[in-house]
């Protein structure tokens, strides 16, 4: 009886034994088919970039100004190679759109119109380009370049006070200086120039016209990112010198009155 007893109970170690492997090999086999169909439906984390995208629908031959664009986070694969950032929409701005663009899609720098490749689709609708002569000192040396801004004074001569210079223009974008126009490569063995052509509104045009014939301009460079109106008074050369201004001396006349 001992040895069959005995032997019951060691084939019941031996189930048990057997029962609690198949339930290990089950787990692990059940964990191995989880951590493959996850590993395997897994969705990478999402790589994007941030473009400049249009706040609105724009339609060809609209400028592009400031307040048109947005940052949007965009997967790489969808954008043009040659998309408009954060890093560069500034250099795009003002430009000419040669095809329609769609709200919060990114924009190719290829649906601008190039500052070179058609002088009067770079002028503001409403605004002429109006060519000046510069000479060294008027050019900067040279250093004014399409894109800039400048402001001018008018310089005349008062038998009264001497030199007047007051000011003329404010905030005026140079369109183009000589021949070369907005991205148009410098060429090196042709660096001077004798012109600068502004966008002026047509009243300005004429403004300048006469200011042309009536005394001497100074063109003054602005920095780059300086829009802010300057506020600025005639000055004469009286002024200047601290001589006073006797515009006050001489008779009192009194107009008007009743007896």
């Amino acid at each position: 009886m001992k040895a069959v007893k005995l032997q019951l109970n060691r084939n019941l170690v031996f189930l048990l034994v057997a029962v609690l492997i198949g339930i290990l090999a089950a787990v692990l086999a059940v964990s191995y088919v989880q951590r493959t169909v996850s590993a395997r439906t897994a969705v990478p984390e999402e790589i994007t970039m941030s473009v400049a995208v249009p706040t609105r629908d724009i339609a060809a031959g609209q400028i592009l100004q400031p307040d048109d664009l947005a940052v949007r986070p965009v997967a790489p694969d969808l954008v043009p190679a040659d998309v408009i950032t954060p890093d560069n929409y500034e250099q795009h701005l003002g430009r000419m759109l040669r095809a329609p663009i769609r709200q919060g899609a990114p924009i190719s720098a290829a649906a601008l119109v190039p500052l070179y490749e058609q002088f009067s689709a770079v002028i503001a609708k409403g605004n002429v380009a109006y060519t000046l002569s510069v000479d060294e000192n008027n050019s900067i040396s040279g250093m004014v370049i399409p894109g800039d801004h400048v402001d001018i004074l008018l310089t005349v001569d008062d038998d009264k006070h001497g030199a007047r210079v007051m000011p003329l223009l404010e905030n005026v974008l140079v369109l183009a200086t000589g021949t070369r126009v907005g991205e148009t490569p410098l060429d090196e063995s042709n660096a001077g120039y004798a012109s600068v052509s502004l966008e002026l509104t047509p009243a300005d045009a004429q403004r300048l016209t006469v200011a042309d014939k009536a005394g001497s301009l100074r063109v003054m460079l602005r920095q780059s990112e300086d829009r802010r109106p300057f506020l600025l008074d005639e000055v004469t050369q009286k002024q200047l010198l601290g001589a006073g201004d006797d515009d006050q001396a001489g008779v009192q006349y009194i107009l008007g009155g009743s007896n």
